[in-house]
């Protein structure tokens, strides 16, 4: 099992269980007076639960409980949780923690709580002188995508359309420049400079799936490179 990059055998620390909580989605529907059927609105999917609980060593309790306190400094913040038997990841936000003593003073176990969702390694997508692309989105939840646009000559204005946050209008991209639109950090540069003046979205770029997992992209200019790249999440 992994912190963000940490190894808790640093910690003298094994994972023992996983306990997985999907996310508690209500289904949001009304029935109106003199309606025959329900009618259903657009429902918000929260984060899914996760219970980890981890045995704790060292030579004498005050050596583990050292341990446990280095772990959990470790969360205090949003972290990724690799979790040993599972190909994905888990973005993880420690919600509560409890510490049990077991019959010898150089053993400790410890259940740490966590609401956040899964995810897998990225997925990158290139395109090079096309004036569309489709493909299918990976996961069952939608994902934040980077759009990544080097020019291979001077465009003077980029039209995007095709995701699910509506046309996306670039103006001005030089030759060799590189624009990049990234839905996750909600920033827009060329070269590491600030680009948003020059760019027109009515939201940062993320992908659907489920039944609206094609994707059909459609380029105005094919004089650029075009890098798509996302990490599929999962409920």
């Amino acid at each position: 099992m992994k912190i963000d990059s940490i190894d808790i055998r640093s910690f003298d620390a094994k994972q023992l269980t996983v306990d997985f909580e999907p996310p508690q989605t209500g289904v949001t529907v009304e029935m109106f007076d003199g309606a025959l059927i329900p009618s259903e609105s657009e429902t918000y999917t929260p984060l899914s639960g996760l219970t980890v609980t981890v045995l704790f060593r060292g030579k004498d309790r005050d050596e583990v409980q050292k341990h446990v306190s280095d772990f959990n400094a470790e969360l205090q913040k949003g972290v990724v949780l690799t979790l040993d038997g599972y190909s994905r990841h888990f973005k993880a936000y420690m919600t509560g923690n409890s510490l049990s003593k077991t019959i010898t003073k150089t053993r400790y176990t410890a259940e740490f709580k966590f609401t956040g969702y899964w995810f897998s390694d990225e997925v990158s997508l290139n395109w090079q002188g096309a004036y569309e692309a489709i493909f299918e989105a990976q996961g069952n939840r939608a994902t934040p995508c980077r759009l990544t646009i080097t020019a291979t000559e001077y465009i003077e204005q980029l039209r995007i359309n095709g995701l699910s946050c509506g046309e996306i209008i670039i103006d001005t991209i030089p030759r060799g420049a590189t624009v990049i639109i990234d839905g996750e950090t909600g920033f827009a540069t060329m070269d590491g400079e600030n680009k948003f003046k020059d760019v027109s979205l009515m939201e940062f770029p993320y992908l659907t799936t489920g039944q609206e997992k094609e994707h059909h992209l459609i380029f105005s200019d094919n004089n650029a490179l075009v890098t798509l790249q996302y990490k599929p999440m999962w409920l």
